[in-house]
């Protein structure tokens, strides 16, 4: 399979839970695949069509913490609120408050993202400055190659995102909700699925740890997981790379 490996980095980023909205904002441990399909399109400066965008994800942090930052808040109309301006007072029809929230950040995110070649090109030159996650966290696009991916025989899958229906194959990952994809204005509905957010490395095929082995059960299909053989580990386990779509 012929695909560009995008790798990206950015030196703080955060994934904010969507249905946090005010008080203490913790971060996802990945990016959601709709920040995903967001990141790509702000490179190539349209939306890359749903149905047929997919990728690859490999995404990893040095540290998390936790800061301060300045939240706006609109507390609507204040019909009788008067404001002191240069040419005197006058009736404000929207208070805007500032507060003070706890945020989570991931610190030293390195993202490699596998994707159609034709979009990885678009990295190349980006229309739109790189962020990852908020659009204060620049990144910096650090390299764009065209690579094949191969047919598993030993794959290490670790610091990545796996479809829940895979569940049943693997024992290690927290399940997490995550935005699928947004639609377009003027409605921009979210849609959300569940993952697995999977750190701990897991392996597949001969000679991987029985504890530690992404197991074969009858009815589920791992026909999108592929790997890149160009990262293997001391015990020749190759990266996998597990193939999402936005659009089933």
């Amino acid at each position: 399979m012929r695909v560009a490996r995008v790798v990206i980095h950015a030196e703080v980023t955060s994934f904010r839970y969507p249905f946090f909205v005010t008080g203490r904002q913790p971060s996802f441990s990945m990016p959601p695949p709709s920040t995903i399909h967001g990141h790509c399109a702000s490179a190539l400066g349209d939306w890359p069509d749903p149905s047929s965008f997919y990728f690859g994800i490999h995404f990893s942090y040095r540290a998390r913490a936790t800061d301060l930052e300045h939240q706006h808040l609109a507390l609507g109309m204040r019909a009788k609120l008067m404001v002191p301006t240069p040419s005197g007072e006058a009736r404000a029809s929207t208070e805007i408050r500032v507060q003070p929230v706890v945020r989570e950040f991931l610190f030293d995110c390195s993202l490699t993202l596998y994707l159609a070649p034709e979009l990885g090109h678009a990295f190349r030159e980006p229309v739109f400055p790189v962020v990852l996650g908020r659009s204060q966290d620049l990144a910096e696009v650090v390299s764009v190659e065209e690579v094949f991916l191969s047919r598993p025989g030993r794959a290490r899958l670790e610091h990545t995102l796996l479809p829940l229906s895979v569940r049943p194959c693997v024992r290690f990952g927290p399940t997490i909700l995550l935005s699928r994809r947004i639609e377009p204005p003027p409605g921009r509905d979210a849609i959300f699925a569940q993952y697995i957010a999977l750190h701990e490395p897991v392996f597949l095929g001969e000679g991987a740890n029985p504890n530690r082995a992404l197991m074969s059960v009858p009815g589920i299909d791992l026909d999108p997981l592929w790997v890149d053989p160009a990262f293997e580990d001391s015990e020749g386990f190759a990266r996998g790379v597990w193939i999402h779509r936005l659009v089933d």
